[in-house]
């Protein structure tokens, strides 16, 4: 996932004009203004864009600074995620976290015309998941059992670890929603609406990803 995002950035930075780069993100970019009105930019737009732009907007990022800082949360949350669900159920977690992340921005946002770009929504949804079991006393203490227990939603959060993340998560976004986000180090222009829908439906829906742990699978008749 983390090389379809470098290869992308690499061809939009070392490939294509300005203006083509353009046209890519007005197509490829999640513009919520073009769901509800019009605009010169929903104009040039693909006739398509509004079916695939909730999902393609996390292919694109403004710089490298962008992509590699998403790179580096992905690893680390991503990581145990993927091992636990495996490729498919990851990808699907992956794709279903971008739309969460997508249509939470819109419904806070419903006019905006500016582009959303990013893997933010994903990187969000795989911190939220990762909420409901990496953080279990069992990875705490370094037993790493190849499926932790799986916690539920009230487990979860009356666990002191995974409060102190939730909140701490959540209160970073709500800091840079304010406009202060240049205190801790985040560019002027962040979706943090983005986040907060991914990291929801993650920490949330996990459990519908979240294979059956092999113990409790059923015997093979002998």
């Amino acid at each position: 996932m983390l090389a379809a995002f470098a290869l992308v950035q690499a061809v939009r930075s070392w490939w294509l004009g300005p203006a083509d780069d353009i046209l890519l993100v007005a197509d490829f970019g999640f513009v919520s203004g073009c769901y509800t009105a019009s605009s010169d930019l929903c104009a040039i737009r693909a006739a398509g864009a509004a079916l695939w732009s909730p999902f393609t907007y996390a292919l694109l990022h403004g710089d490298w600074m962008h992509l590699g800082t998403n790179a580096i949360w992905m690893l680390a949350f991503g990581t145990p995620v993927a091992r636990r669900l495996g490729t498919p159920r990851f990808l699907a977690f992956s794709v279903f976290g971008s739309l969460a992340g997508a249509l939470l921005f819109f419904a806070l946002n419903p006019a905006l015309m500016e582009p959303v770009i990013g893997a933010s929504g994903i990187v969000s949804a795989l911190m939220g998941g990762a909420c409901r079991f990496a953080f279990s006393r069992q990875m705490r203490h370094g037993r790493l059992e190849a499926h932790p227990p799986l916690l539920s939603i009230r487990e979860a959060l009356s666990d002191r670890t995974v409060l102190v993340f939730v909140v701490l998560f959540f209160l970073t976004n709500a800091v840079v929603g304010a406009g202060l986000g240049g205190f801790l180090g985040a560019p002027g222009a962040v979706a943090w609406e983005a986040h907060l829908g991914g990291f929801a439906f993650g920490f949330l829906l996990f459990r519908l990803f979240d294979p059956e742990p092999p113990a409790m699978r059923a015997a093979p008749d002998l």
